[in-house]
């Protein structure tokens, strides 16, 4: 099993109303702040943290998602960073633990959380069973054949299926990880992707083997109701829109 695991952060206006609708989703709490604030949902492939935005010693914009991934053993992923010439790799003592933190391609820091067994200031939740089949997969809009590709390379992520112009998946172990998806940049960017919060943000996105239909209609009856299913050339996604006002997309997962 890979080192590293999946786990873009939202910084949300409302931390519990965007828990609750990635909770429809289909994701379930993992981890969480006693004080508030921060929350860890996984997914049965990946995680999302969700960070409240008025908090934030970054000050991200509520809605930004920021690529970023947990990881078991710190100094042998800066190693692996180091050895594929990766700028800035540093790991930090933070108060909750260690951090990596280094540069990507694109010039935006990357943080990677050590995982640790210490939950003090923190509550967990064993009992919660994330959805079966469903995925995290944030997208980050780059040049697919670019240097985003080695870099996710370096951080032990691998290259998954058909390889397009367009679009491209990276896994980040076995399956039960998480993925990164890269997506080409056009031209009239404002009419053909969605709008992300924030630089350097990813899209948030989710790959399910439930029926979209079953996942929208969850959705409508949550509150949400401009979930939809939509038929493209590549296949079936589901849109919606989070509490964050951000659009959130669901497409169907590859069979295996």
């Amino acid at each position: 099993m890979g080192n590293i695991v999946v786990r873009p952060v939202r910084f949300s206006a409302d931390v519990p109303r965007m828990q609750a609708f990635l909770e429809v989703v289909g994701l379930r709490p993992r981890i969480e702040a006693q004080r508030g604030g921060w929350v860890d949902l996984s997914a049965d492939s990946g995680m999302v943290a969700l960070h409240d935005a008025a908090s934030s010693v970054m000050r991200a914009e509520p809605g930004q998602t920021n690529l970023s991934f947990e990881a078991n053993d710190l100094d042998k992923l800066a190693e692996r960073l180091r050895g594929a010439d990766v700028s800035d790799v540093t790991i930090h003592d933070q108060a909750y633990g260690r951090v990596l933190s280094c540069t990507d391609p694109l010039g935006d820091q990357i943080w990677i959380d050590g995982r640790t067994e210490d939950l003090y200031g923190y509550r967990a939740h064993p009992e919660s069973r994330p959805e079966a089949g469903l995925s995290v997969v944030p997208v980050r809009f780059t040049d697919p054949q670019g240097p985003y590709a080695g870099w996710l390379v370096a951080l032990d992520l691998t290259r998954i299926g058909e390889s397009n112009e367009s679009y491209v998946m990276f896994d980040a172990g076995d399956g039960v990880h998480g993925y990164v998806g890269l997506h080409y940049v056009y031209t009239n960017t404002a009419a053909d992707l969605p709008i992300v919060a924030g630089g350097g943000s990813v899209h948030l996105t989710f790959a399910t083997h439930e029926p979209l239909d079953a996942v929208a209609a969850r959705l409508v009856e949550a509150g949400h109701g401009d979930a939809q299913v939509i038929v493209e050339d590549f296949g079936s996604m589901l849109t919606v829109t989070d509490p964050d006002g951000q659009e959130v997309q669901v497409h169907e997962a590859p069979s295996s």
